[in-house]
């Protein structure tokens, strides 16, 4: 999967060397329906200065989401943003946001999956 230059396309940076990361763009990628979404190995999107917003440190520790007018969202913030452009995501976002403790439950699922680049042999 790699992302075709779009403006009107989200773009998904993903480690590509990671196994659940890459399960996870697949999932992704299979849910947008709608194809909204391009993929990009997270090497490539630093290279083409699309990650030029996130800290050096940051870049390779989550995925991110950049959106069409080049804005960068990481990790679990990236995720609420993604869970909204997915289909259903105009029932499920809204809801999300309208419950307390939405953004913590969240944020909560996605570092304990994230756990899982960190234990893997695809860390930097």
């Amino acid at each position: 999967m790699q992302a075709k230059s779009s403006s009107s396309k989200y773009i998904l940076a993903y480690d590509a060397d990671c196994g659940p990361c890459t399960r996870f763009a697949h999932v992704v990628n299979s849910l947008d329906k709608h194809e909204k979404i391009d993929f990009i190995s997270l090497t490539i999107a630093d290279q083409q200065g699309l990650l030029d917003g996130i800290s050096a440190p940051l870049r390779y520790m989550s995925f991110h989401l950049i959106s069409p007018n080049g804005e960068a969202k990481s990790g679990s913030e990236a995720l609420l943003e993604l869970i909204s452009i997915l289909p259903g995501g105009k029932i499920i976002s809204p809801i999300i946001n309208y419950f307390p403790g939405g953004k913590l439950i969240v944020r909560f699922i996605y570092n304990r999956f994230s756990r899982l680049h960190d234990r893997v042999s695809c860390r930097i």
